[in-house]
Parts: structure tokens; C-alpha cells; sequence
């Protein structure tokens, strides 16, 4: 049978259902609650889930669509799928082509979570292995200095460039940029982890 539940919070996302229900976001993507008087953006979305920041409401799409409307949870579902045309089978058995359907489009939503909690991982190591970098830049203040360097500061000066533009393209480069990088996932990890190693750096003093 069909997690109907699961099915509208999977394919509808709460700042979708935000935004149809007449929401307006600001360039942080935050927004005012509709559900008390908010007179600047509280409410943030993350996760598939909101929350107000003031008022302390809370949830998914299914959530917010019940509590903006006043509807039931299941009630809220029914409006969801008519809204968004999801054609989701609520109150009969599902064909045997929808739960094929159901089963790929869930495949495809861990494939995608699994791709986001590497990028955003990636990303983070990346904006490290720059910082290495710059605190090493910032040490240097006469051409000797350039040989108390350790090996991992070394590899961080010559890559921060790349590593500066790793971080870019993970946060806001095109699908097919991050793909490329994906694919190369193997090779890029394995030298920033070079860098992020707990290898002692040789003293700037010594």
C-alpha cells in the first residue's frame, strides 16, 4: 500500500507548499509566519521542514498546509494532491504502475539525499583545506618562512584556488558542475584529506 503521508512530504517540499498557500521569501529564503504577527521574515526552511523562530511552530508540508488552512492531517493530504495534481491513489488500492512508481521516485529521493549529505559534506572539508591555507599565507612574512612549512600547508597554498572554487561550485554551481566533480569524488577527497590529516605542522617559530 501506498504511505500516502510519506508519498506528498517526498514530492511536495513545505517551502513549494509555502509559496502556492502565498508566501514570500526573502534572499535568505526565510519568510513572515502566517501564524502570528510577524512583522520580519522568522520563519526558515530547511530539510524539508519549517520553523518559526518566534512563535516556535513547526513541521513538514503536511503540517503547515493543516495548520494554514485549519484542516485535518488527512485532509490536508487530499489538498495537497489535488493542488500539486500528485494523482496519488488516496482512497483505493494502488495499481501495480503506481507502485512501481512510487518505489523508482523513492529511489530516486535517497539517491538524491545521499548526493546532498556528500556535497554539503565536501564542501565543508573544501572551506577547510582553504583555511589551512590562509592561516599559513598569514604567517609568512619573509621568503625563509616559505620553508618552515609543513607538507600539508604546502599542498593547501598550491590548491586553495581549486579549493575556493570546489567550495563554490558545491554551494552554488549548476548540476552538471557538481556531477563533474562527483565523479571525481575519489581523487578530490583523497588530497584534501591529505591536507585536513592530523599531521603536525612544523612550527613557524622554530
Amino acid at each position: 500500500m501506498t504511505d500516502v503521508f510519506r508519498e506528498v512530504r517526498e514530492r511536495v517540499s513545505v517551502q513549494d507548499a509555502a509559496r502556492h498557500y502565498g508566501l514570500t521569501f526573502d534572499r535568505r529564503g526565510w519568510a513572515l509566519c502566517p501564524f502570528h504577527q510577524d512583522k520580519h521574515p522568522s520563519m526558515s526552511f530547511r530539510n524539508g521542514r519549517y520553523r518559526c523562530w518566534a512563535c516556535n511552530a513547526s513541521g513538514d508540508s503536511i503540517d503547515f498546509t493543516a495548520r494554514l488552512l485549519g484542516l485535518a492531517p488527512m485532509a490536508a493530504v487530499e489538498r495537497l494532491n489535488a493542488d500539486f495534481m500528485l494523482g496519488l491513489p488516496l482512497h483505493r488500492k494502488p495499481t501495480p504502475a503506481e507502485t512501481e512508481a512510487a518505489r523508482r521516485r523513492k529511489q530516486v529521493a535517497e539517491a538524491h539525499k545521499r548526493f546532498e549529505e556528500w556535497r554539503k559534506s565536501l564542501c565543508v572539508k573544501a572551506c577547510e583545506a582553504y583555511r589551512v591555507a590562509h592561516i599559513a599565507l598569514q604567517g609568512i612574512a619573509a621568503p625563509d618562512d616559505l620553508d618552515r612549512l609543513s607538507e600539508r600547508e604546502t599542498l593547501a597554498i598550491q590548491r586553495q584556488a581549486y579549493h575556493e572554487y570546489l567550495a563554490d561550485v558545491l554551494t552554488i554551481g549548476e548540476p552538471e558542475e557538481q556531477m563533474e566533480i562527483f565523479r571525481e569524488r575519489q581523487v578530490i577527497q583523497s588530497r584534501i584529506c591529505r591536507i585536513l590529516s592530523d599531521t603536525p605542522m612544523k612550527s613557524k617559530t622554530a
